[in-house]
């Protein structure tokens, strides 16, 4: 059975009653030196959360039958009352490798988990009926599906010489690069020490951001794939398996707060009480999660006994998945050395308080490395741990825990309801999944990655719920819709669903339809086959800026819930340190058009104004920019335009040159390629403009 996403109701923007922030995992603070953009990370982060919490808390609308929305779970973005934390935590070794082969030695165990060479198939269904089938989740690391993943090194010899952990989500990852992807090249070669990764090996080949013109990052590039890290190729740096998200975890806290009777009628009964021996029976009558797994079963256990017990919860500020302090206490190393002091925290911290002081139970490890100085003349598979030297990286891995944070209050405990179904037909409708800018949908769809057990998918069961940005203004956006339920049909236009949106300002067309899509919706461990609608999506000057949801409708049917938060409407926003930017804006030699500066501050030059931001107007103390500059002669930091290849003065506004024709770019005024100095690199801000076209 399939981790099951819960989706969510439409919403509004996002909502400022409790004026709370999220704050992002182990509350690291990547960009310290920089607090511009750490302040664009902490807003983007805190929005995505809000977006995956929204999600989680509609259920299932389209496709399921006693799939209420949740009462018993709380957005603190919305209402934040006092609470009260616990930590739940499950072991790191993966469970079901013991459940699935429970003939094999614990040497076996180990080995499976650290290679993902499995000797058998499994059951693609552990609440009934299945087939078996390749070993999944799949993925290059996919068997390693507790929320912690590993890489080992080892020397020319075959002994461990280091062992990288990490359980950091992926989605902070992708929006730690649509804020600076440099920042994301600098922190892989300084977590795995390796200075020879270039930003080309982070990125997808062939596509860049529509709005950005930057790279586009791959989640499973060369450094951050697979369990065995070299010079060449291999590290742990965040999650990889298609379960192990942020959004996923989310989900499965929120679905896990809806009661159900035990055992399921007939006969009648009032009992919701689910004790611990039964946690993976509730898997199934809830449908979330994966079975056997040692955390899914135990966090959706205890969330729902919370409930049971009149509390309403919700996952615990920072939201995160934490590695735990290893017990060290059956480790001996060789010249007795105390082998705890092996254990390097790269990432993260041994504790943590909440936003008021308090300090939260458990440990908040990102990232750790278990590695012998090379001055001790010994390696890791030199220590032992229970008299068993280390062979594999598990071994290690099976001395601790991981854990989430719940934060919970007194409430009412709701009523009981029967096991997840199916609908009929007649109310089964279209279910919005995923939208994507059309490039990237293709280009990763395309991608095969392959895996130990031979079953390659799709790059794009990487991808995250993280929102795509589209600009207001936008004419014509090629974007992709994946929706299950979906009653399309392949060069049927007749046949073509709806898709519509909140804001009549937004629009979009059905321009295709292919069928039978399969790839892992990012939070399920296995493939699916869904519909992909290509749409044409246009933003009107008038819409509203923040979250978007998506309705998707079938011919013949009434439209039922947006799937919230999938996109993200923002102004025309230009960064100081980006070179020529998209705006989403196509003019024809008809159109009248003019650009005004709103808001927002930035600079050229940080020594430059006595240190001082200035305007779209650019450096008060007029400098002419050079030779290899965005516009030379123009003042140095003023906005500039460009059509084509007519480059034009915007500055505070103006009317954009008449009888040009293509889609209008913006860029600071600085030295574009770095010819005399640090060009774009050192600048700070942004500004944010209205755009006009008549």
């Amino acid at each position: 059975m399939q981790s099951v996403e819960k989706l969510a109701p439409e919403k509004k923007a996002p909502s400022a009653a409790s004026g709370f922030q999220f704050r992002t995992p182990a509350n690291i603070q990547d960009f310290a030196a920089d607090p511009a953009k750490q302040k664009m990370m902490n807003s983007l982060w805190s929005n995505n959360l809000d977006g995956f919490i929204q999600q989680g808390m509609l259920n299932n609308a389209w496709n399921s039958t006693n799939t209420p929305p949740t009462t018993n779970y709380f957005n603190p973005i919305d209402n934040n009352p006092p609470s009260e934390a616990a930590g739940i935590q499950w072991l790191a070794f993966p469970g079901r490798l013991e459940y699935n082969f429970p003939n094999a030695t614990q040497d076996q165990l180990y080995q499976m988990a650290d290679t993902g060479s499995m000797p058998g198939q499994i059951s693609n269904n552990p609440c009934g009926t299945g087939e078996n089938v390749a070993y999944f989740p799949y993925g290059p690391r996919g068997w390693q599906d507790e929320y912690c993943e590993w890489a080992v090194t080892r020397n020319a010899a075959g002994k461990i010489t280091r062992i990288d952990f990490t359980c950091e989500n992926p989605e902070y990852w992708n929006t730690l690069w649509e804020v600076d992807p440099n920042k994301v090249l600098a922190l892989y070669q300084s977590i795995l020490n390796k200075p020879q990764i270039t930003l080309q090996d982070l990125s997808v080949p062939g596509i860049v951001n529509p709005i950005t013109n930057q790279p586009v990052y791959n989640p499973l590039n060369k450094w951050n794939t697979g369990p065995v890290s070299s010079a060449t190729t291999g590290g742990a740096i965040h999650l990889t398996s298609t379960p192990n998200t942020i959004q996923t975890e989310i989900g499965l806290a929120t679905t896990s707060t809806i009661q159900r009777f035990n055992p399921p009628p007939p006969p009648a009964t009032t009992n919701t009480m689910w004790p611990s021996a039964q946690y993976n029976n509730l898997i199934c009558v809830g449908q979330f999660g994966q079975r056997f797994r040692n955390s899914d079963p135990n966090i959706g256990g205890t969330v729902n006994n919370f409930v049971t017990s009149g509390f309403v919860l919700t996952l615990a500020d920072p939201p995160g998945l934490y590695i735990q302090m290893p017990d060290f206490s059956s480790y001996q190393t060789p010249d007795g050395t105390d082998a705890a002091s092996f254990w390097t925290i790269k990432r993260g911290s041994e504790t943590l308080t909440d936003q008021n002081g308090k300090t939260l139970p458990g440990n908040f490890i990102l990232h750790a490395v278990y590695e012998v100085p090379a001055d001790k003349n010994y390696t890791v598979s030199d220590i032992t741990i229970s008299g068993e030297p280390i062979k594999w990286g598990s071994q290690v891995a099976f001395t601790f825990k991981m854990q989430i944070v719940a934060s919970a209050y007194q409430g009412t405990a709701p009523g009981g309801y029967e096991p997840v179904g199916d609908t009929s037909p007649e109310n089964t409708f279209a279910q919005p999944l995923q939208l994507f800018y059309q490039d990237y949908f293709d280009t990763l769809y395309s991608i095969n990655v392959p895996n130990p057990v031979n079953h390659p998918i799709p790059l794009l069961s990487n991808s995250t719920y993280v929102p795509s940005d589209i600009n207001v203004g936008t004419t014509s956006a090629s974007m992709v819709v994946v929706v299950g339920t979906c009653t399309a049909k392949e060069n049927q236009p007749a046949t073509y669903p709806a898709v519509t949106f909140d804001d009549p300002n937004i629009k979009a067309t059905v321009t295709a339809v292919k069928e039978n899509i399969s790839y892992a919706i990012p939070g399920n461990s296995q493939p699916s086959a869904n519909t992909a609608l290509y749409i044409t999506v246009s933003v009107g000057a008038n819409a509203k800026t923040g979250q978007q949801g998506v309705y998707v409708t079938n011919v013949g049917q009434q439209r039922q819930a947006a799937m919230p938060a999938l996109f993200m409407v923002s102004p025309v926003t230009v960064r100081a340190d980006i070179a020529w930017q998209n705006t989403g804006v196509v003019i024809t030699p008809a159109n009248t058009t003019s650009i005004n500066y709103v808001a927002g501050l930035w600079t050229a030059n940080p020594q430059d104004n006595g240190g001082q931001l200035y305007n779209a107007a650019g450096n008060p103390n007029f400098i002419p920019a050079k030779q290899g500059y965005t516009m030379l002669g123009q003042n140095e930091g003023a906005l500039i335009g460009k059509v084509g290849n007519t480059t034009f003065l915007v500055g505070m506004g103006t009317t954009v040159p008449y009888n040009l024709s293509g889609e209008i770019q913006l860029c600071i005024n600085d030295d574009l390629t770095g010819m005399y100095g640090a060009g774009l690199t050192d600048n700070i801000g942004a500004i944010i403009v209205s755009i006009d076209v008549r």
